[in-house]
């Protein structure tokens, strides 16, 4: 599954390099789609991971995540910013992920 993960997460890149490059409302529609559908289907991965999710080591008041685990949780968590900053450019809010740099 962190597999998956690393996977998505390069279609993912491929697809803002995508809309970096083209841009325009349609790339940048079909980019907000293509980033929610990874994120949910993350969010599924996340939930249905069945491996051990935490390690041995675990301080008190701590716990920490496995390496495979914790390679799904951060990419979750990336997808999902990348998803609230798409959706804040395809909508006018601010356009910091496009903003040509």
């Amino acid at each position: 599954m962190p597999l998956i993960a690393i996977m998505i997460d390069l279609i993912t890149l491929g697809g803002y390099f995508l809309q970096l490059n083209n841009g325009g409302p349609t790339f940048y529609l079909l980019g907000l789609i293509l980033q929610t559908i990874m994120t949910v289907l993350l969010l599924i991965i996340m939930i249905g991971y069945h491996g051990k999710k935490y390690s041995g080591f675990r301080p008190e008041g701590y716990s920490y995540l496995t390496i495979r685990y914790g390679i799904i949780v951060i990419s979750f968590v990336l997808n999902g910013i990348a998803l609230f900053l798409y959706g804040l450019n395809y909508f006018g809010i601010n356009d910091i992920v496009f903003s040509g740099f």
